[in-house]
């Protein structure tokens, strides 16, 4: 086949006026798989790599999404006024296999290196925040007791020193700079707010990029349960709604003191991604007594709620269903009556739009 060095995406928008963008495109060490051909686009202020040890792939690239999560995170926590402000996380083919908050960096990747022991090997990393001499020491001191790697660490800049340490320990490792990614908007940009997926018969595909956050979005959380939350049990109901968004549909996170303890997605249904999560935190000999377990779309029947709470979790997440024609519509009280009866926590969170009704706040990922 010719090689691609160009491509240009141009838009037509119904009040007439034209967008376009330009990518000059160069070849990646390999796309989706091995035997396939791969290519990045350049438009220009972006991340960059310092390091490019055995360069990137394709899946590389795209699980740089985790640095979307890491700073939602964040910005989340500086919102809700906690000084956990410092999320790590390590993205593994496009979900986020742990992550975690604190107040401090290498403290925040040694709570998330906790749980799942197998998944963050081989991983890419992100911080929120620039990178510590601290934590560099700590990777390095990991790669050479338990042969720790990681595909690509992703930072909005290093501190001095950092990129060649980590360099000549961990080899193949590639090092990105975010920090040219500096604001909510540049960092989940697509093409002019859209993002694009090819289907059958050469087909686009295309959904407006998902923008909402706690942070910058109005939003609410019905507490429907008797059971009300706490302030850390809150937190930990922010935390969990990022995971659920950032997790491939059917997507669970459960999440306890700003950890993620495991989570589970891609499935058939989200009954099954909660069973396979908790035979991860089974193994990994994690506790999920009293966390919160958040999910992407609706839970309707009292078979999951036995599951969760046979789990040991105490806060239920899910999306309204308020305004919605599709999907469950199916009542609530046959499974609050359960949440009641385990004096479990169930919370929905919803957008509030600019004329200050409420909207529904679903959250698919097939992207």
């Amino acid at each position: 086949m010719p090689v691609p060095k160009e491509m240009r995406v141009e838009i037509l928008f119904d009040d007439g006026s034209k967008k376009e963008a330009k990518y000059e495109l160069g070849a990646l060490r390999s796309g989706d798989n091995p035997h396939q051909a791969g290519y990045v686009g350049e438009p220009g202020n972006s991340y960059f790599e310092l390091i490019e040890g055995r360069g990137m792939g394709f899946t590389n690239h795209i699980d740089l999404t985790g640095y979307s999560v890491a700073v939602e995170i964040s910005k989340t926590m500086a919102y809700l006024g906690d000084k956990n402000t410092e999320a790590v996380v390590i993205n593994k083919h496009t979900n986020p296999a742990v992550y975690a908050t604190r107040t401090n960096q290498v403290e925040a990747l040694k709570a998330a290196l906790l749980t799942d022991k197998k998944s963050p090997f081989g991983g890419v990393m992100a911080t929120s925040s620039k990178l510590t001499k601290e934590t560099a020491n700590y990777l390095i001191e990991k790669n050479k007791n338990e042969k720790f790697l990681l595909d690509v660490l992703a930072a909005p800049g290093f501190e001095n020193g950092c990129v060649k340490m980590l360099s000549e320990v961990m080899k193949n490792l590639r090092i990105v700079d975010v920090s040219p990614l500096n604001n909510w908007d540049k960092i989940n940009s697509g093409v002019f707010g859209y993002n694009m997926k090819w289907t059958i018969g050469n087909k686009p595909v295309i959904t407006e990029v998902d923008k909402t956050s706690f942070f910058n979005t109005k939003y609410g959380l019905e507490v429907l349960s008797k059971h009300k939350p706490s302030k850390e049990e809150l937190k930990d109901i922010h935390i969990a709604w990022i995971g659920a968004k950032a997790i491939q549909s059917n997507s669970f996170a459960f999440v306890k003191d700003g950890v993620l303890l495991c989570q589970c997605g891609g499935q058939t249904n989200r009954e099954d991604s909660a069973k396979f999560a908790n035979e991860r935190a089974v193994e990994f000999e994690i506790s999920l007594k009293g966390s919160a377990a958040a999910t992407d779309s609706f839970i309707f029947d009292r078979q999951a709620i036995d599951l969760l709470y046979k789990m040991g979790v105490s806060t239920v997440v899910h999306p309204t269903r308020k305004l919605l024609t599709t999907g469950s519509l199916k009542p609530d009280e046959e499974i609050l009556k359960v949440i009641d009866e385990y004096n479990m926590i169930m919370v929905r969170p919803f957008l509030i739009g600019s004329d200050g009704q409420e909207k529904a706040w679903r959250v698919f990922r097939h992207l």
